[in-house]
């Protein structure tokens, strides 16, 4: 009896010892992030253990996996980030907790069981010395919790945990709150609190006053916003319900139903309804434009979109004292909405003064953020959230067709009027965005490598919004579009431009590609990829699983431009 209890003791021993070995984490990895040979070599026994979770003295270095979970029997390249958002972590974190597993999922087992909760073990601060000048040691999970960067030591005090002077630990820490005063797009977007005052200017620098607070020289903190008050455009005020105005109720008309109130008390949009008899107080009469010469007629031009929109621009003389500019979509793809979508499509066709255009042209209009957004709580509001995303990817379809056949005549950077038609805030953002090159990844001021990353936008929606204010930062916001879009336009992908990806990337490319028949196409012929949304999202999915978010971000750029490339090109010889 006491054999075989000696010899089952030995058994459970050896198990316990191959179960609870903590996994190793080598920073230097040949291969990306982490150096899953070299894990292989010194864990051969990973596949076979029975749990993952660390119960083990642990080192600094070590992983320590705190939850595991097991794979189906069926598994396949997007296994690893159904598990990551199942569990409620990145793909990144679930494949630094699985090191043993290449950045594209593929050699995933099924029935297998992974981390996926946990963390690389830091070197803790046993003696009370922590941060940069004491091996980066952290006060979490000591008896002091917060690291002092004037003292390099934890403490628990209130001044050793302020944001400001706490660099790490039971605080928000140095990558959130300078500790160093320096801040801003350039220092992690640090903000700035504590001894180094609330606000971080546009030279990356803490501090208070005019200096760093300013309208025009702040980039984060306690900005100096200017008194504006949100107001929504006048052709978006109208509260009638129903599509009457005026009267008793005295109702007034919106772009719902036409922002011109007739002489019999309906809301519209024809020359009927904003010439004699509209009355003013109840609506816009000033939404059919007229003029006292007469004009030439044009002939007309269409194109159609290989989408299937068609879209035609008649410009028609009538009398002297009166001239109808009028553009629409063709009759028979514009008949296909619901009458509450056509309603709101004609709409906002008729507000293209209001737009900023000079006319009807599809290719102003669409350049306008404003059309699609007017189109879009147009068609929500009179149509239903249903039926909207109908006439809403119509909207889409009808811009994508009038973009796509307008070339543009100029190189995308932005003229000395345009810049200049932008508040003083917008055009210090602006141009500090685009002085931003370099830290962007690009060799020079070219405007489509700036545009390629998401960034770029960013910065200058953040920025803009702190300087300028959430009312004048969407004018901005919207040059800043319109720039990329024109960028964008220009830059066509090729050959080259594949092979500057990473290897990751250009093997997700191109496995997209190569599945050109399971994508509903005959060959790999780009405009049938695109067209299919599959497309987009298996570019994205694969490369944020094999290269990570931002190397992704790169790839998932490349394939937009390849797209809009492959859209411009299919429309041009329709």
């Amino acid at each position: 009896m006491m054999r075989l209890f000696a010899s089952s003791l030995i058994f459970v021993l050896a198990l316990a010892d191959d179960i609870c070995q903590p996994v190793k984490w080598n920073a230097k990895r040949s291969e990306g992030p982490y150096n899953t040979k070299a894990l292989r070599a010194a864990n051969g026994t990973m596949s076979t253990r029975k749990t993952l979770v660390t119960t083990t003295e642990i080192q600094p270095g070590d992983i320590n996996c705190r939850y595991s979970a097991t794979t189906s029997a069926t598994v396949n390249y997007y296994t690893c980030t159904q598990m990551a958002t199942k569990y409620g972590i990145t793909i990144d974190v679930f494949f630094t907790l699985n090191p043993t597993l290449e950045l594209d999922c593929s050699n995933i087992q099924p029935k297998t069981e992974y981390c996926v909760a946990g963390f690389i073990e830091p070197v803790r601060a046993t003696d009370r010395l922590c941060g940069p000048r004491n091996g980066n040691a952290t006060c979490l999970g000591t008896a002091y919790q917060c690291c002092n960067s004037e003292t390099w030591k934890c403490g628990n005090s209130t001044d050793d945990c302020a944001a400001g002077t706490c660099y790490e630990g039971a605080c928000a820490g140095d990558k959130v709150y300078s500790t160093d005063g320096t801040c801003g797009l350039n220092h992690g977007l640090r903000l700035c609190a504590g001894k180094w005052g609330d606000c971080c200017n546009l030279d990356g620098a803490c501090g208070t006053g005019d200096a760093f607070c300013g309208t025009s020289v702040c980039f984060s903190g306690n900005c100096t916003v200017p008194d504006i008050k949100p107001t929504l455009p006048d052709w978006m005020k109208g509260n009638t319900p129903d599509g009457t105005c005026g009267g008793e109720k005295g109702y007034t008309c919106n772009v719902v139903y036409g922002n011109c109130c007739n002489k019999n008390g309906m809301c519209g949009v024809l020359a009927s309804d904003c010439g004699a008899g509209c009355q003013p107080e109840f609506g816009d009469c000033s939404s059919i434009s007229t003029t006292s010469a007469s004009r030439t007629t044009s002939k007309s031009s269409s194109s159609t979109s290989s989408a299937g929109i068609t879209t035609t621009t008649h410009v028609t003389s009538t009398s002297a004292s009166k001239t109808t500019t009028t553009s629409t979509t063709s009759t028979t793809a514009l008949s296909s909405l619901p009458s509450c979508g056509q309603t709101c499509f004609n709409n906002m066709v008729g507000q293209w003064s209001k737009l900023g255009c000079s006319s009807e042209d599809p290719a102003c209009l669409c350049r306008n953020v404003n059309f699609g957004y007017g189109l879009r709580d147009c068609s929500n509001g009179a149509c239903g959230t249903d039926v909207a995303s109908t006439v809403i990817a119509y909207g889409s379809a009808y811009c994508s067709s009038a973009l796509a056949t307008t070339t543009p005549t100029a190189t995308p950077t932005p003229t000395a009027t345009g810049v200049a038609g932008l508040p003083t805030c917008g055009q210090t953002c602006f141009n500090n965005m685009v002085g931003q090159w370099s830290q962007l990844g690009c060799s020079s001021e070219d405007p489509a490598c700036l545009c390629r990353n998401v960034n770029f936008g960013y910065g200058l929606r953040d920025c803009s919004n702190g300087a300028c204010g959430t009312d004048v930062a969407s004018t901005v916001i919207a040059y800043g579009s319109a720039y990329c879009s024109s960028a964008l336009a220009t830059a066509t992908p090729t050959g080259t431009g594949v092979a500057s990806l990473p290897t990751c990337g250009q093997t997700c490319f191109n496995n997209m590609v190569a599945m050109y028949s399971s994508l509903g196409c005959a060959s790999p012929d780009p405009y049938c990829l695109c067209k299919n949304v599959n497309f987009g999202y298996g570019l994205r999915d694969c490369s944020n699983g094999a290269c990570g978010t931002d190397i992704a971000s790169k790839v998932i750029a490349y394939g937009n431009a390849y797209c809009a490339s492959a859209s411009a090109t299919a429309t041009a010889k329709t």
